[in-house]
């Protein structure tokens, strides 16, 4: 089971609106954590987060006390500005034992991006971020969950070991695609029970599949 989120902590004034409910408290975050170590098995659960947020950092040093290792999708063009990862956090994620993945440049969707553009989004980021970390980038998270057959194909030519989506669902970890589920501050205790149980209603194990299906291959 692959969780995500976008932010530990308050989110500061200019976060808008609609993102705030992405943000986990601290407390909701560590509640989340031990109840994972408690009642499952944590090697079978995939935290991510996505954006570059200053507050990644706070996430990975709580991780890296459990024991657990995180994966931290880092957008380059954000880099150093305020509220965002600097280049030395990029390298603090990875000391701390976490991974460290690419999202994008300037978190575009890639699904509207001609060949040019695509390209630099993935291939040129993807080397500058590898360059700030001194380690290969193998790992990539699409912004926004949307792609399209297109968009799928380009990365896998790409040789990205895994590529994240926003799709929901169990997460299989011998597939180089992985489904996430993204963890919300407004959830209620049966919505989250769920996630962490990997327990989805029958309609939605059979239509999710489908949807997938459609958007990797004809869509």
């Amino acid at each position: 089971m692959a969780p995500t989120s976008r932010g530990t902590g308050n989110p500061r004034a200019a976060v808008p609106a609609d993102e705030r409910p992405y943000w986990l408290s601290v407390e909701s975050f560590r509640g989340i954590i031990e109840r994972i170590v408690r009642e499952y098995d944590p090697e079978d659960f995939a935290f991510t987060f996505d954006d570059g947020n200053k507050s990644d950092l706070l996430a990975a040093d709580m991780l890296a006390r459990f024991g657990l290792r995180g994966r931290f999708f880092l957008l380059t063009g954000r880099f150093d500005r305020p509220n965002s990862c600097s280049r030395e956090d990029a390298r603090q994620l990875l000391a701390l034992g976490m991974i460290v993945g690419l999202h994008g440049r300037d978190h575009r969707d890639w699904k509207s991006l001609d060949a040019a553009d695509l390209e630099d989004e993935t291939v040129t980021a993807r080397t500058e971020l590898a360059e700030v970390i001194g380690a290969p980038v193998e790992d990539v998270a699409i912004p926004f969950g949307s792609y399209d057959s297109r968009v799928m194909k380009w990365l896998k030519q790409q040789g990205f070991t895994r590529i994240h989506t926003s799709d929901r669902g169990k997460c299989d970890p011998s597939s180089s695609v992985w489904n996430r589920n993204t963890l919300r501050s407004d959830m209620g205790e049966a919505e989250l029970a769920a996630i962490l149980s990997g327990h989805e209603p029958v309609s939605q194990r059979i239509r999710r599949p489908i949807v997938r299906y459609l958007k990797r291959n004809l869509v």
